[in-house]
């Protein structure tokens, strides 16, 4: 495996190892500050709590850019205790309960000490027949720690709002495909940490700020307030998005190993046209692998970066990923490897004509 794929590979599998739900995600933001800071750079928090990296010595001149990887992922918190100590379950983000179900569970009471348990099921021995071909509900769903009783979990600290975190293993696929917890969007904060890292020593020709956003699981809303503070002109937001080449899925652009996703439409955004020709001529001087593509469902941070300042060039760029929001997703190390090659160099060459002459509005 090249150096720059085992790099990335590296980078995926420490961010993926992390447990950092929605509103919860203090361990990743840790992680991103070892991994970038130095003399160079520095951060602040907005109120939401997303980190905002940015060079000690930026330009006063020169548009000001803003590249924002949601830290949060998918997960549950819980919602009451049965009698005999099962948790049941209140979902944060949105996962289909037949990918969990049978998992391993990991649990964090409110002291912040972690149990393993499982995402229970009623085995098919003893489960009625009207139920056998019904799809599992979220009511349905609950995670068995190993509790005998409702005061055993309160004894040990687990209480309604404690975290309930999916778990997978992190490896390599056929030399090039990471598999992992938490991919989305774990894979979207590696290739923001991986960005961060090449250009952190370089002087750039623009104001840019590195937003690890929180809570875009549950709507967007690390981006809806670290757009407030940065004011960019341009917006790019890092994420991955669902990838149409397994059995039986419906038909779509996206797909492993092609590059770099540049996102044309969304249910939240229009990306801005002038932006995507300007990354598209950029992949192909480079030799970049990209594409465009129109998302069938869901969105992004972008929703909320083109609102900011009096509106924003917005676009996202995608990292296509099979199993999306379960314990397992899968990624190519080529997409992310493209994703950022094509980022570092639109920071390298962008400055205040580049902008006025493609992008901006006259």
């Amino acid at each position: 495996m090249e150096n720059k794929f085992s790099q990335m590979y590296e980078k995926v599998k420490k961010y993926c190892a992390i447990d950092g739900i929605s509103r919860h995600e203090e361990m990743v933001v840790e992680e991103m500050k070892k991994s970038v800071l130095n003399d160079n750079i520095e951060y602040t928090r907005d109120g939401m709590g997303s980190i905002i990296f940015s060079q000690k010595h930026k330009p006063t001149e020169g548009p000001i850019i803003q590249i924002a990887a949601h830290m949060d992922e998918v997960g549950f918190i819980v919602q009451d205790i049965t009698e005999k100590g099962q948790l049941r379950l209140s979902m944060i983000g949105g996962i289909w309960p037949l990918t969990v179900i049978g998992s391993k569970a990991v649990v964090y009471n409110e002291k912040g000490e972690k149990f393993f348990g499982v995402f229970g099921h009623t085995s098919i021995h003893i489960l009625e027949l009207e139920k056998r071909n019904k799809v599992p509900e979220l009511k349905d769903l609950y995670v068995d720690c190993g509790f005998k009783s409702k005061q055993e979990a309160e004894d040990n600290f687990v209480e309604v709002g404690s975290k309930v975190c999916l778990s997978g293993e992190t490896f390599l696929m056929n030399d090039e495909f990471v598999v992992g917890k938490a991919m989305d969007n774990r894979a979207g904060v590696a290739v923001l940490d991986e960005v961060i890292n090449r250009v952190k020593n370089v002087k750039l020709n623009s104001q840019v700020y590195f937003v690890g956003t929180v809570q875009e699981e549950v709507g967007t809303r690390g981006a809806k307030t670290s757009v407030q503070q940065i004011k960019p002109n341009i917006a790019i937001a890092l994420d991955t998005c669902a990838s149409h080449d397994t059995y039986q899925c419906i038909s779509g652009t996206q797909e492993l190993s092609k590059g770099a996703a540049l996102r044309i439409k969304d249910m939240g955004t229009l990306m801005d046209p002038k932006l995507i020709n300007y990354l598209v001529s950029l992949a192909k001087e480079h030799n970049i692998p990209v594409y465009k593509y129109v998302a069938q469902g869901g969105g992004t941070d972008a929703a909320e970066l083109q609102y900011g300042n009096d509106g924003v060039a917005t676009i996202t760029i995608s990292l296509p990923q099979r199993y999306l929001h379960s314990p397992l997703g899968v990624c190519s190390l080529k997409d992310l490897v493209a994703a950022a090659d094509l980022i570092e160099k639109f920071l390298l060459k962008i400055n205040q004509e580049e902008f006025d002459k493609y992008i901006k509005y006259s």
